[in-house]
């Protein structure tokens, strides 16, 4: 095939030409050769300089890049440009045509021709036109045949002595008169998409490389419509428009130099799902910035087409995100930064998506923060987010929106997003039938994105959540991070486990029992959240078979029930203690911890009867608290059922507080009975009728005592008299942690009973304190002797001589004491009075194994101008035991320096002792 230059200068046509099937029909008698088209496939290929140049643009306001001249110290703005290849187009020359092979005879031959459809992709000889920069396209007529007719002047124009520039236009053949000016419009069919994927040259274009592929790839489909197409040695002007379902391509250039281009491209937001449009539109503008140039300018913009997402109507999508409809509350995004498009690639076939998904980006390369509104039953949930748009890529075999192996790798460019919230109430199940367990105290959630046949959905990854019901009842929590159960994704409401904790949550009522009703000191190790229970412990469900709690897999050992541990004390139980909150939107949090109806069994000085049940119901609300926590029908038979001493029967034992006042204490009982070594009591126990009584109720911080006192009546039988005998029994409820206790007392040291025979005298006192572990305090004491009294008018004086003895066990510490006290005092007109006072005592202490004595003497002497006292006190002396025998007469360190001074002197007036012998 010979090639050919065709050149003429007045109107700047150039073209390369060469055509093949044409043979010399005749010679002209000027000499010029006549071709003729012998056969069918004759043809004519032109070859025209290149048609576009693909400059440089950049965002509006945006400084133009800057280039220093050689020579000058000032910069000047350039703009940056790349130009395209040369097009070529192939006319078919019907058979017999003729061509004299000239400029003007080629251009008339030119005029009876068509444009050939070449194959994809095309060959050396086929229709080939790059316009716009790197986009190949060949040329139909609207119904997709080849009837294209190129419209150009044969002889060059001249008006007014100047040549109009050549160009050739290229319309579809014989358009019907009226026909819409679209309908006359040339196809241009993208026939070469691997040129299409050129990436970018080193600054942006006006048509980047992931429109190029898009536009080739629909384009190759459904060709696009040009209304304007013409050909020049200075470049092509184009007016072209694709409309696609999911594509958009507008373009205006003159004289291969871009004026407008707009293309739109449709996907989805990830990973909420919205539909979106990214437009980018780039217009040639005089910038004043570039000193009033004719520049290239873009603008990044995307819009929201479906501002509200439903949710899917079931399933394990719509519980992962427990919304209603998902808003994004602003519609248009302009002046962002230039996509920044990523490819995807199949794991399985190797196979190359390009341009399928970018972040949207701010000018300061910042991601663009999505406002979002999710309708929530309570109220709705406004945040920010990230999000990623995926544009919409349906090719055989794969489509962008329901890919997984595409959703794989978004979920993981996406990773999770932490959304910070403040504390927000929100219904996490939605059922018809709400429970307290449904609705948490919400202040973040992690979302990250999922495949679903409705296409991509997001899902709560994680949530931080805050229990108002352990704020309210202990005072303090802190954010747990949570995340829902698969049992509960998979089953919905009728699986009541929702949340599953990342950490093990400790709730422990030990040593604050006065805010888990008093009697009672619940301790729970929770790693999850019930829709009824609140917090619990997913090691301690029921038995699927029994559908009962083991308790020794529920309870610490430190959680207790009147002092005894709770894991032996309960049997059948079905439920933990119920924690929960009720939130409402502009109210205070409602707390309340209820465990009505617990079963309690025989656990050692601990005996129930088949009815003894545990109720305990703690609420805490705007209005006050209420606390009330009932044991009933049950026994305490302390200190153990083997080796009993006493006995208390409760028909019930009741601790309440409500707000506004103090704790109480109620009983109906206690019944006391004594038992073994203290049945010679059992008289006296009798008169013990503790029902009717209001007990003295003392609160500290550390715990509340109920005490009773029950005064009996003196007792008079001729010169027998026994007065201040009083039945004391209280009941002892640590908040610390600690056990109950009982004391029970026959008067009391303070205040011991009186009994008088006549001149003799004497009285005493019996105190017990016992828990379950035992007899924690046994003190008695007994004192007899006698007094007389002497009155003659101008003296008068008496004398008096009583000993005694005291019993005191604490624990395993015994002390034995025996007393005796001397005294007497006589007063002479009121003048003079002395009186005498010795005591004496005398003690065994186990511990020490030690019999100690001690003598107290302490003299008093009025003289009415002047009186004086003396108290000489020997201090502690180990007569027997403890010890060595250098041990024995030491003198305890709690006396004072004076005090042993004193009675030194007092023994060197009746027996001396050498000083070496005292330390």
């Amino acid at each position: 095939m010979p090639n050919f230059l065709l050149v003429r200068s007045v109107d700047h046509l150039l073209l390369g030409v060469s055509w093949s099937g044409l043979t010399l029909a005749e010679t002209r008698p000027d000499g010029m050769p006549v071709l003729k088209a012998a056969t069918d496939d004759a043809q004519l290929l032109l070859t025209f300089p290149p048609q576009h140049l693909a400059e440089e643009t950049s965002r509006r306001e945006e400084s133009p890049p800057q280039i220093l001249p050689s020579g000058s110290g000032t910069p000047v703005p350039v703009w940056r440009a790349a130009l395209s290849g040369p097009s070529r187009i192939a006319f078919a020359l019907p058979r017999g045509t003729t061509l004299v092979p000239t400029v003007d005879g080629i251009l008339q031959a030119l005029s009876r021709g068509r444009p050939i459809r070449p194959a994809s992709p095309p060959g050396a000889t086929d229709t080939a036109l790059e316009l716009p920069w790197r986009m190949i396209f060949s040329l139909e007529d609207r119904l997709g045949g080849h009837e294209v007719t190129s419209v150009h002047p044969v002889l060059p124009v001249t008006l007014a002595g100047v040549s109009g520039l050549w160009r050739a236009r290229l319309v579809a053949s014989r358009p019907e008169p009226g026909t819409p000016v679209q309908d006359a419009s040339l196809g241009l069919r993208a026939i070469d998409p691997d040129t299409a994927k050129t990436a970018d040259p080193a600054f942006s274009t006006p048509l980047g490389r992931a429109e190029r592929i898009r536009l080739a790839e629909q384009a190759s489909l459904r060709p696009a419509r040009a209304t304007r197409l013409e050909m020049s040695a200075l470049g092509g002007t184009l007016s072209a428009i694709g409309l696609w379902e999911n594509f958009q391509w507008e373009h205006e250039a003159v004289l291969g130099r871009d004026v407008r281009v707009r293309t739109v491209t449709s996907g989805v937001l990830y990973p909420l799902g919205h539909r979106a449009k990214y437009v980018e539109l780039s217009e040639r503008i005089f910038d004043q910035t570039a000193g009033n140039a004719a520049v290239l300018r873009s603008l990044f913009v995307l819009t929201i087409t479906e501002p509200i997402r439903h949710p899917p109507s079931e399933g394990p999508a719509a519980r992962a995100f427990p919304f209603g409809d998902v808003e994004i509350t602003t519609l248009a995004y302009p002046d962002l930064a230039r996509a920044d498009w990523k490819d995807f690639q199949e794991p399985a076939t190797g196979q190359l998506h390009p341009a399928v998904y970018f972040q949207p980006t701010t000018p300061n390369d910042g991601p663009v923060a999505f406002p979002v509104r999710c309708a929530a039953p309570l109220r709705d949930v406004r945040f920010d987010l990230p999000l990623l748009f995926v544009a919409d890529v349906a090719q055989p075999g794969f489509s962008s929106l329901t890919d997984p192996d595409l959703g794989k790798e978004l979920a993981k460019v996406y990773k999770q997003r932490s959304v910070p919230l403040p504390g927000i109430p929100i219904d996490l199940v939605g059922a018809d039938v709400r429970r307290d367990g449904d609705v948490h105290e919400v202040h973040g959630i992690t979302i990250e994105g999922s495949m679903d046949p409705t296409g991509y959905r997001p899902r709560l990854k994680a949530l931080e959540v805050r229990l108002p019901a352990l704020r309210t009842l202990l005072g303090g929590d802190s954010p747990k991070e949570v995340h829902f159960t698969a049992e509960y994704l998979s089953q919905g409401a009728t699986h009541d486990v929702l949340l599953q904790m990342a950490s093990a949550l400790d709730i422990s009522f030990v040593g604050r029992t006065d805010r888990s009703g008093g009697l009672v000191a619940p301790h729970l190790e929770t790693d999850a959240i019930s829709r009824t229970l609140g917090p619990i412990d997913t090691g301690a469900l029921p038995d699927p078979v029994t559908g009962l709690i083991d308790p020794g897999r529920l309870f610490p050992a430190d959680a207790t029930l009147l002092g005894f541990s709770l894991k032996d004390l309960v049997t059948d139980l079905e439920a933990p203690p119920e924690i929960t909150s009720h939130l409402q939107p502009g109210q205070p949090p409602a707390a309340k911890m209820a465990w009505t109806g617990v079963k309690l069994k025989k656990s050692g000085p601990f005996q129930p009867s088949t009815q003894s049940t545990l109720d305990l119901t703690v609420t805490v609300s705007a209005d006050g608290s209420d606390t009330l926590c009932t044991v009933r029908d049950f026994a305490l038979v302390l200190p153990s059922p083997f080796k009993p001493l006493l006995q208390l029967q409760f028909a019930s034992l009741t601790f309440t507080h409500r707000s506004g006042g103090p704790p109480r204490i109620e009983t109906d009982g206690p019944d006391v009975t004594f038992l073994g070594e203290l049945q010679l009591l059992e008289q006296l126990g009798e008169a013990v009728d503790l029902g009717g009584l209001e007990p003295n109720v003392d609160v500290t911080p550390t715990g509340l005592v109920a005490q009773y006192s029950l005064p009996l009546p003196s007792v008079t039988a001729g010169a027998f008299v026994m007065s201040d005998l009083a039945v004391n029994t209280g009941i002892a409820i640590p908040f610390d942690g600690r056990p109950v206790s009982v004391t029970l007392g026959f008067a009391s040291r303070e205040n011991p009973f009186r009994l008088a025979v006549m001149m003799f005298g004497g009285g005493g006192y019996l105190e017990l304190d016992i828990d379950h572990t035992g007899l924690r305090r046994l003190e008695a004491a007994l004192e007899f002797g006698a007094m007389l009294a002497v009155d003659f008018i101008v003296a008068r004086g008496e004398v008096h001589a009583f000993g005694g003895v005291r019993f005191e066990l604490v624990g395993s510490a015994v002390t034995l004491t025996g007393y005796l006290r001397i005294g007497g005092c006589v007063e002479v007109l009121g003048l003079v009075s002395v009186s005498i006072e010795l005591c004496i005592t005398l003690a065994y202490q186990s511990t020490t194994k030690a019999l100690v004595g001690r003598a107290t003497l302490v003299i008093e002497i009025d003289l009415t101008l002047w009186s004086d006292s003396v108290e000489l006190d020997s201090g502690t002396w180990v007569l027997a035991g403890g010890g060595s025998q250098a041990d024995r007469a030491v003198f305890d360190a709690r006396d004072t320096e004076d005090g042993l001074e004193r009675w030194r002197a007092y023994q060197a007036a009746f027996v001396p002792v050498p000083t070496g012998d005292l330390q």
